[in-house]
């Protein structure tokens, strides 16, 4: 008897494991197929959308700018002719995310792996009010696949003639075709290189050579020293500015001078401001009307007597324009010097000493 209840009770522990594990099996295929959580109410809301590739009854994602906030519940044919408006899903959203969602939201789908599994991602609006149960969300453009890979194939091609006119360029380069190809090819070119790194060569033993000018400044001591001590002198002569020696020291750092040559600077002002005002002799000169009409008046004056002697009238004007005076004058100094050099050879004949006596 005892035997018999130990076996009834062997067989009611393994039906009650076997129920455990189907619920716990149950509960796995429920959460693997993508059904809403258990104990979790949601609220049904649609959208439209032109196509539905890759996109799964209860495993598709709905996500609100990429945060998880339901499933895609059911995917069916809407009967409508609108391109957009094809495929109609209905959004299994839980319900404490719907005040989330504003009623100015819109759906797309996006892609979520480079496999090409997608999810129906909502862009949430700006308006104060959210989507109610049996709401629809307007759905937005949404880039195929296969256009990025037509637009990448595009790419690929404009990059694939790119590519073929660069080896062009090149096989025209290793061709010693154009100035390039010439610089590489030609023959010429590396020889005078090797001419100019020769030269240099030369020039930077001449250079580092102690028995020429430019290596003799470079290499001699005594250049350096002479730098050296000329450095030296300008150091201790701004020393001795800065200490006030000798007189550029004192001009620059004697106050008494300073203060000279401000009072100065204010004695030139007042005295401008003097001849500004007409005051003093200067000041009248400058601005005084009269000294300026009389000097007018002697202008002209002045353009007449200008005006006579040009044209010969006059004293003045007759000697400035009379050849004949020219003439005289320059037979007169003719005279004048044979005089000169005849007195020079016999002074006696000039001079005549005659002595009386009485």
């Amino acid at each position: 008897m005892p035997t018999t209840s130990k076996s009834k009770w062997a067989q009611l522990k393994v039906g009650l494991m076997a129920i455990i594990a189907l619920l716990i099996l149950a509960f796995l295929i429920i959460l693997m197929s993508g059904a809403n959580p258990l104990f979790r109410r949601t609220t049904d809301v649609y959208t439209y959308l032109g196509d539905s590739v890759a996109m799964t009854e209860g495993a598709t994602p709905v996500r609100l700018n990429g945060i998880p906030i339901g499933k895609v519940k059911k995917i069916e044919l809407s009967g409508s002719t609108d391109p957009a408006r094809i495929v109609k899903l209905t959004l299994s959203i839980y319900d404490e995310a719907m005040p989330l969602v504003p009623v100015d939201s819109s759906a797309k789908l996006a892609q979520q792996n480079l496999l090409g599994s997608r999810y129906v991602n909502i862009k949430k609006g700006m308006s104060s009010q959210t989507i109610k149960a049996g709401a629809e969300i307007p759905s937005a453009d949404t880039p195929e696949i296969e256009d990025l890979f037509q637009q990448g194939s595009s790419t690929l091609a404009a990059l694939q003639k790119i590519m073929d006119r660069v080896n062009g360029i090149i096989d025209d380069i290793q061709g010693g075709k154009g100035t390039i190809g010439a610089l590489l090819v030609d023959r010429t070119l590396y020889n005078r290189a090797v001419e100019i790194v020769g030269d240099v060569k030369n020039l930077t033993a001449a250079l580092n050579a102690t028995d020429s000018t430019i290596g003799h400044l470079i290499h001699d001591d005594v250049l350096y020293q002479d730098v050296r001590g000329t450095v030296s002198k300008i150091d201790t002569m701004l020393d001795n500015l800065n200490a006030g020696q000798g007189t550029a020291g004192k001009l620059l750092k004697d106050d008494a001078l300073y203060d000279e040559l401000r009072g100065t600077i204010g004695d030139l002002r007042k005295t401008i401001a003097l001849i500004n005002t007409g005051d003093g002799t200067v000041g009248k000169l400058l601005n005084s009307s009269q000294l300026h009409d009389q000097l007018i008046v002697s202008m002209g004056k002045l353009d007449g007597v200008l005006d006579k002697v040009n044209n010969g009238d006059g004293t003045i004007g007759r000697l400035m324009n009379d050849p004949s005076l020219f003439e005289n004058l320059d037979g007169t100094t003719r005279d004048l010097q044979g005089f000169i050099k005849e007195f020079r050879a016999n002074p006696k004949k000039f001079l005549t000493i005659t002595v009386k006596f009485w």
